[in-house]
């Protein structure tokens, strides 16, 4: 033989051995995920084995006793708790851990939590009872009042936790689609600080607080535990994970306001009805409530305008919106189609803020888009319809009907 290819030979075996032994060594990374993240005890829960090497064979073991072999089964928690969820698929062991809620708390925000509860009062008795709470995302969920509905699947508040470390605070968003009373309380579990706010009206408007929860830096969440079955190589990976996202400021400094939020423009209403204006008029007495955004707003007594409070039925024609912000404004004729002859209602133009003349005949609807400048000046306006009076005096015409959109920093 010749004694170059001689000398090969073992050295062709060892980087083969080499290559084997390099493979053999390779355990697959084994990840999962539960969906929703963070839930209440009873709710079902998707589980689904995510590795980029798919297996052949699964075994769950969900910590409270259960277990399952799908590549994605589906299991509820009857208790509240931590449990530590295990994966066993090709050849590794990996472990999440899992804090189940009690059934009336939503627990958001995983890496900096928070617990929401809700009490609700019966309109009757005006007992309090607890909300069932469901959880949906990391970020959001939503409540029920099945004491009261009988409905558990019906939502009757959302509730949304964003981190917004620009502004050095967390962001508690909820809305409400409900008449009902409640009182809602925050716990921002790593500090135990609370915060409670109360809904004592009709109104199913919600409503948000961006500065009671200071901002801290959230540690580094602990990776899946890997751990190999007997016979198998070790090998221990840290998962790649999505960075949280930031809401981004846009608007002018004084009121923080995300390019992208699931809460979208506030939605306010604007309703006309017997010589009168009225923002955001109880549900009870009319359709498109009012829903909560990014921008905020305030309806202001009219006795501290100069306008004589119940002036023409005008209770809340003066309302507060913000430089920088976009609203949508629904406004609409309240007058019956078959009321009185002269109903027709003509809003006067406000073109600085996006509001042009706008005529509106009994139980017609127009939609607009205001977008507010910065230095935009105080919006006044009246109805340009002055027909209603029939020649009658002056302070009974639809001139007098007047309202304010004053406009803040």
């Amino acid at each position: 033989m010749n004694r170059k290819l001689a000398a090969f030979i073992p050295l062709f075996a060892i980087a083969l051995a080499a290559v084997w032994l390099a493979k053999a060594g390779a355990t697959p990374t084994v990840t999962f995920e539960i969906d929703p993240p963070n839930p209440v005890a009873g709710q079902m829960v998707s589980l689904r084995d995510t590795s980029a090497a798919g297996g052949a064979s699964w075994l769950w073991d969900f910590g409270d006793g259960g277990s399952a072999t799908q590549a994605a089964p589906s299991h509820a928690w009857s208790a509240s708790g931590a449990y530590d969820v295990r994966l066993t698929t090709q050849g590794t062991t990996v472990a999440q851990s899992l804090t189940v809620s009690d059934p009336s708390t939503l627990r958001l925000l995983g890496v900096h939590p928070f617990e929401i509860s809700i009490q609700v009062k019966d309109p009757n008795t005006g007992a309090a009872s607890a909300a069932q709470a469901v959880d949906v995302t990391d970020r959001f969920g939503w409540f029920s009042f099945p004491s009261l509905t009988n409905d558990p699947g019906n939502p009757e508040v959302t509730v949304k936790v964003l981190e917004a470390p620009t502004f050095g605070h967390y962001w508690i968003f909820w809305s409400a689609m409900t008449s009902l009373h409640y009182t809602m309380t925050v716990r921002d579990v790593s500090t135990n600080q609370v915060e409670v706010y109360e809904k004592n009206d009709d109104s199913p408007c919600g409503s948000w607080d961006l500065k009671s929860f200071p901002y801290a830096p959230s540690p580094t969440p602990a990776p899946p535990t890997e751990t190999p079955v007997p016979g198998q190589p070790s090998h221990t990976r840290t998962p790649t994970r999505a960075a949280t996202p930031t809401p981004t400021p846009t608007g002018s400094p004084a009121t923080p306001t995300p390019t992208q939020t699931p809460s979208g423009p506030t939605t306010i209403t604007l309703r006309s009805l017997s010589w009168g204006w009225s923002f955001c008029p109880p549900a009870d007495q009319g359709f498109m409530p009012c829903t909560p955004g990014i921008c905020s707003y305030t309806i202001e007594d009219t006795s501290t305008l100069g306008i004589p409070p119940n002036t023409f039925q005008c209770h809340n024609c003066v309302i507060h919106l913000h430089e920088g912000c976009t609203y949508n404004l629904n406004m609409y004729n309240a007058d019956p189609p078959l009321g009185e002859p002269s109903s027709m209602h003509a809003i006067s133009d406000n073109s600085a803020i996006g509001l042009p003349a706008t005529p509106l005949n009994p139980g017609e609807t127009a939609s607009f888009v205001l977008n507010i400048p910065v230095g935009a000046p105080e919006q006044d306006f009246h109805c340009t319809n002055d027909s209603c009076a029939q020649g009658g005096p002056p302070e009974t015409t639809h001139e007098k009907m007047l309202g304010k959109i004053i406009i803040d920093p």
